[in-house]
């Protein structure tokens, strides 16, 4: 079975929320790309369960960079299940209320200014690199229901789009499969206070490693032997640019810690 037919089983099927979560983490080309900018996801980096404050937290996070600014982009995963609609009518079901709702309490959380200044000035201070001067600018995903609830409406389609603002996306689960080969793999990553943990093991890219600080990383050891084996390769072969730059960088990260 492929991986699209293993997530629409996952979905028809659906009981448990950690479940969807599970697959996603294992499977990050499923992540919503709703607001990337035209450098990519930030180094590749996802960060699952991402707390903004007590009782705030994402389901996924990532920064997307531009040469002028950064979004800042939080994912909110509803349920599979939840409803858009109440049945036979084009009210709106206190489902997709509910998934609304958090939005705007994440909006508003970020409206005070000192929230908005810790969360990006801090928290991801040392994740926002280069371009640490560039502004930042919040967008919100919600992921809900399934589009078979209003794909042959146009009416539903029109409230559904009603509700969304130009740093806000609603998009149903079927959305997440659409092209999702030609979505490249994240780092799966856990902030902490002081420090993040990847917990991939591929190496996707070592551009992560050239500007984050080997004292705020923490990884796997697959991922630092896959890391370390890959740059004495590269420089066996004699075939860089800049290798003196190179060695220095591969000693920093044998300094890495690992999980």
């Amino acid at each position: 079975m492929n991986l699209k037919q293993q997530y629409l089983n996952l979905l028809d099927t659906y009981e448990n929320e950690q479940d969807l979560q599970d697959f996603l983490e294992e499977n990050t080309s499923f992540i919503p790309r709703e607001f990337v900018q035209n450098h990519g996801i930030h180094e590749l980096l996802v960060f699952r369960k991402l707390k903004l404050a007590e009782n705030y937290t994402t389901d996924f996070f990532y920064l997307s960079k531009s040469s002028d600014d950064w979004n800042c982009v939080l994912i909110e995963l509803e349920k599979p299940k939840s409803k858009f609609f109440k049945d036979g009518s084009n009210e709106l079901h206190p489902n997709f209320l509910a998934g609304l709702d958090q939005i705007d309490r994440w909006r508003a959380w970020f409206s005070n200014s000192e929230n908005k200044d810790y969360f990006t000035k801090q928290a991801l201070s040392f994740i926002r690199r280069p371009m640490y001067e560039n502004p930042c600018f919040m967008k919100y995903v919600l992921v809900t229901g399934r589009r078979e609830e209003y794909q042959d409406s146009s009416q539903r389609r029109s409230m559904i789009r009603a509700k969304e603002r130009d740093d806000f996306k609603i998009i149903s689960f079927d959305s997440l499969m659409e092209n999702f080969q030609n979505h490249p793999s994240l780092y799966l990553c856990v902030k902490k206070n002081e420090y993040m943990e990847i917990h991939s093991d591929e190496l996707l890219s070592d551009s992560l490693f050239q500007w984050i600080s080997p004292e705020h990383l923490r990884i796997t050891d697959q991922l630092k032997s896959n890391l370390i084996t890959t740059t004495e390769e590269a420089l066996e072969e004699d075939q860089i640019v800049l290798p003196n730059s190179l060695k220095e960088s591969l000693e920093e990260w044998k300094k890495i810690k690992t999980l």
